[in-house]
């Protein structure tokens, strides 16, 4: 990692998998990027980008944080089972950024910005494509590059066939162990000449747990004590 490369860092082989969450998607879940938050096309935010897990349940529940088995000092490194933005894509058409002819690429050019960290200390992003870290000061900004035609996903029409965008960027935490919460602010923008307005404020919010063997023998741990009483 780009922040700890002057470090000692200890590796070990630890069990993490990763739990499962509601909304998932493909193995692995998405916080989704659109517009026209109200789901009614002709009001005044169909312009205007949002973040949701779901639309109907915009705001993630705090996402755990697994142990890696990387160590800087007496500190473990924890990574979020949450990594992936995509664009929106419904069936119903409802809030997808736009972009239904292959031959013709979308304008929106979308990319996320930095507005805050709970602990910029202790919690960083990489992008999983590079291993570097983004996003390091408040005010930063990562794109998401060019829109990517895809037969298989939905379209503003309702129809397959749309153009998108799929980024994964991993959420790290140093931490002296479970139990510590961490949060991150962020909104997204588009730099394209579409008019759309930059988002509301999103935060997401986080907190570390013990590896899933550990948590397991806590729990067989507590069932035992209970039926001894």
């Amino acid at each position: 990692m780009l922040r700890f490369f002057c470090a000692l860092v200890v590796s070990f082989t630890v069990p993490v998998t990763m739990a499962e969450l509601e909304h998932d998607h493909g193995g692995h879940v998405h916080t989704h990027i659109g517009r026209n938050a109200d789901g009614l096309w002709g009001t005044t935010d169909d312009s205007v980008l949002w973040f949701f897990a779901t639309p109907d349940q915009p705001v993630w529940e705090t996402i755990h944080m697994v142990p890696t088995g990387e160590w800087i000092g007496d500190q473990q490194i924890y990574e979020a089972e949450l990594d992936c933005w995509h664009s929106a894509h419904p069936e119903s058409g409802l809030f997808q950024l736009g972009g239904a002819d292959p031959g013709v690429m979308p304008e929106w050019r979308i990319g996320i910005q930095r507005v805050t960290y709970s602990d910029p200390d202790s919690f960083w992003m990489e992008d999983e494509s590079t291993g570097l870290e983004i996003l390091l000061n408040d005010g930063d900004t990562f794109s998401f590059g060019l829109p990517v035609w895809d037969p298989d996903l939905f379209n503003e029409q309702g129809t397959l066939g749309a153009w998108h965008f799929h980024i994964h960027t991993a959420f790290l935490a140093l931490a002296d162990g479970p139990g510590e919460s961490f949060s991150a602010t962020f909104r997204v923008f588009d730099t394209g000449p579409t008019g759309f307005a930059e988002s509301a404020d999103y935060t997401i919010y986080f907190e570390t747990i013990p590896e899933p063997t550990t948590l397991s023998l806590l729990l067989i741990g507590a069932a035992a004590l209970r039926r001894k009483r």
